[in-house]
C-alpha cells in the first residue's frame, strides 16, 4: 500500500510540474495539444476541449506539447483557427513564464504544505529546561532543572525549537528570559561551533541547557544502521549492552561511544521485550570518529500551530531555507567536494516516500515539500532540454536580440539529453547500490 501512495505522490508531483506550463500556456492563448503523466507510448487518455490528456508508458516524467514547439509543426499543421497560437507567436517574456511555470508551481506547492502544516500544527516540546551544564552562561544566569521559559527578550516562545533557534541567532548577546512564573533572568550565550545541515562549522549562540527526552524512536532513517537492525517507530529503548538507559541523552551517548561496535538493543515494542543486534556506522567530527545509527526521538510532547499570515510567513521561509540548502548542495555535489552517491532517482524516491507514509501524514507531506522543492530546483539547471536550458536560451536571445539558429539549439539539446540520460543511470546506479549491496 505505502508503495502506492509513493508512486501517487510522484505521478502528483509532476502532475503539479505540468500543470504550471499548461497554466500558463493558456493564460497566453497558446495551442497545447497534450498533457502527458509519463513518456512514451499512450496508456490512457482522453480529449477535453483541444487539449487531449494522457497518462504514458515510461513514469519517469511528463510533458505538455505546444503547437509550434517546432519549425515543422507549423509547416505541416498550419490551419485557420492556429494562427497565431503557436509558441512562437507568443513574446519572450510570455515564453519564459510558460518555461517557469513548472518550477514555480512546485515551489508553491511546498509553501502552500508548510503552511498548512505550521497552522495545524508541529510536534515540539515545552521549552523546560531538562539539563544545566556546569559554568555554562545558564547557571551562571541563575537557570535551573525544571525551569519553563515563556520569552526571550520580547518574543513569545512556544516550544524548545523557538528557543533553540532564538538562542542560537544571538551569540554574545544579552538575553532577558522570561519564566512561567514571571521571572526574569539575563543570560549571554557563548560561541560554540557546531555542523549545520551542509555539515560545515558554523559559529552559533549557546547557553548549555539541554531537554531530557524519553528513550523513544520517533524516526528511523533508510538504509541507515537502526533500520538494518530493524529498529522501528515507537520502539521504548530499555537497555543497550544490559546497562539500562532513562532517557534520549543515554541512547545518544551510547550510541556515539561505539562506532563500529556491535551492541545489544532491549526494546519494548507493544508491551513486549524484542533484543535486536545494533552496530552504529562511523562518522567524523572533527577529530573524533563517532557512532551514529539515523535515529531520532518522538517528535514531541505538545503541538505547536501558528496563525494564518504567520504561518504563510514560515512557510515560505521554510520553502526558502530548503531551496537554497539544495542549489548549495548541487553546487558542492558539482564542485566535487560533496560525495556522489548522496545523488538519489526514482527508485530511492519512492522507498523513501514510502518509509514517510509509515510515519504518518505530516512525514509524508513535510516529505513531498521537499521533493517539490527539488524537482523545482533540478529543472532550473541551465541544462538544454531541461526548463533552466530553454530559460537561458531565451535570455542569450534576449540579450543578443537575434533568435539562436535551430541546429545549434537541436546540438544544445541531443548533448543535454545525453547529459540527463547519463544523469539519470547514475542516480540509478546509487538507488541499486543502496538497495541491494548494503
Amino acid at each position: 500500500m505505502t508503495i502506492l501512495i509513493a508512486i501517487g505522490v510522484l505521478a502528483f508531483l509532476v502532475f503539479i510540474h505540468e500543470l504550471g506550463h499548461f497554466v500558463f500556456a493558456k493564460l497566453s492563448n497558446v495551442y497545447v495539444e497534450k498533457f502527458s503523466i509519463g513518456f512514451g507510448p499512450k496508456v490512457v487518455g482522453f480529449k477535453y476541449g483541444e487539449t487531449e490528456y494522457l497518462i504514458s508508458a515510461i513514469p519517469l516524467g511528463g510533458y505538455v506539447k505546444m503547437y509550434g514547439e517546432s519549425p515543422d509543426d507549423i509547416k505541416n499543421n498550419e490551419t485557420p483557427e492556429l494562427v497565431g497560437r503557436a509558441l512562437t507567436d507568443v513574446n519572450r517574456f510570455k515564453r519564459a513564464l510558460i518555461v517557469i511555470g513548472g518550477p514555480l508551481f512546485n515551489f508553491l506547492l511546498a509553501i502552500v504544505i508548510f503552511w498548512g502544516l505550521f497552522a495545524s500544527g508541529i510536534p515540539d516540546y515545552k521549552a523546560q529546561i531538562g539539563t544545566v551544564d556546569i559554568n555554562s552562561p545558564a547557571e551562571i544566569a541563575g537557570l535551573k532543572i525544571g525551569d519553563l521559559i515563556v520569552k526571550a527578550d520580547q518574543e513569545n516562545i512556544q516550544s524548545w525549537s523557538e528557543l533553540s533557534s532564538y538562542i542560537a541567532l544571538n551569540p554574545n548577546k544579552n538575553i532577558e528570559i522570561t519564566l512561567d512564573d514571571g521571572t526574569v533572568k539575563t543570560v549571554t550565550p557563548r560561541v560554540v561551533d557546531q555542523p549545520n545541515a551542509l555539515n560545515e562549522t558554523e559559529a552559533v549562540g549557546d547557553i548549555g541547557i539541554g531537554l531530557v527526552l524519553p528513550p523513544i524512536i520517533g524516526r528511523v532513517v533508510p538504509d541507515y544502521p537502526a533500520n538494518k537492525a530493524e529498529l522501528i517507530r515507537e520502539d521504548k529503548i530499555i537497555s543497550i549492552n544490559n546497562e539500562s538507559v532513562s532517557n534520549w541523552n543515554d541512547v545518544r551517548d551510547k550510541i556515539r561511544a561505539n562506532p563500529a561496535t556491535e551492541l545489544l538493543v532491549k526494546v519494548d515494542r507493544d508491551g513486549k521485550t524484542v533484543d535486536l543486534k545494533l552496530t552504529p556506522m562511523e562518522s567524523k567530527e572533527g577529530e573524533l570518529t563517532v557512532g551514529i545509527a539515523g535515529v531520532s526521538p518522538i517528535e514531541g510532547n505538545i503541538l505547536v500551530s501558528y496563525g494564518f499570515f504567520e504561518s504563510l510567513k514560515l512557510g515560505v521561509i521554510r520553502s526558502y531555507d530548503f531551496s537554497k540548502l539544495i542549489f548549495v548542495s548541487l553546487g558542492k555535489l558539482i564542485s566535487g567536494s560533496a560525495p556522489t552517491d548522496q545523488v538519489g532517482g526514482p527508485i530511492m524516491i519512492v522507498k523513501t516516500t514510502a518509509d514517510s507514509a509509515d510515519s504518518g501524514p505530516g512525514a509524508l507531506l513535510f516529505f513531498i515539500a521537499i521533493i517539490s522543492i527539488n524537482l523545482a530546483v533540478f529543472n532550473l539547471l541551465p541544462i538544454p532540454v531541461l526548463d533552466g536550458g530553454h530559460l537561458f536560451i531565451l535570455a542569450v536571445e534576449s540579450i543578443t536580440r537575434r533568435k539562436i539558429n535551430e541546429k545549434i539549439i537541436g546540438g544544445f539539446q541531443t548533448v543535454g539529453l545525453l547529459l540527463l540520460l547519463s544523469l539519470m543511470a547514475f542516480a540509478f546506479y546509487n538507488d541499486i547500490t543502496k538497495l541491494f549491496m548494503n
